[in-house]
């Protein structure tokens, strides 16, 4: 499985400013050698998500909410990913054939939870380091 970069930059954002106080979108860009308008889409959600504190201006920047800190991995990689691995995932547009007979979909789904209990079990402030 592959998270998608979204998701990777969310982490990266979040781990980023535990570090600082404040920190501006072209700095964090600049810091991973990330594209600038891809991480002010993923600050915005950030944000919207009540996980970052952002402000414009000469005197803004993005700040990490203090209870962030508390938030399990999976449940930060929740807010980002969607998790349809297959396309009988999404009842709506399954369009498989092998669909009412396969068992696949019940062993994905199964690693999927998995995959995501693992992540839960990790809060974001045991995954960062200071650097």
């Amino acid at each position: 499985m592959k998270l998608t970069s979204k998701t990777d930059y969310a982490l990266r954002v979040l781990i980023f400013l535990q570090n600082k106080d404040k920190a501006t979108i072209k700095e964090i860009a600049e810091f991973y050698d990330i594209k600038k308008n891809h991480l002010s889409v993923v600050v915005n959600r950030l944000s919207e998500l009540n996980y970052v504190h952002s402000s414009t201006g000469p005197t803004g920047g993005v700040s990490l909410n203090p209870h962030t800190l508390q938030k399990s991995v999976g449940e930060i990689v929740l807010n980002f990913e969607e998790f349809e691995l297959v396309e009988c995932f999404n009842s709506e547009s399954n369009k498989c054939l092998l669909s009412p007979s396969c068992k696949l979909k019940s062993i994905l789904k199964k690693a999927n939870r998995q995959f995501i209990d693992e992540l839960k079990k990790y809060k974001l402030q045991d995954i960062a380091q200071k650097f």
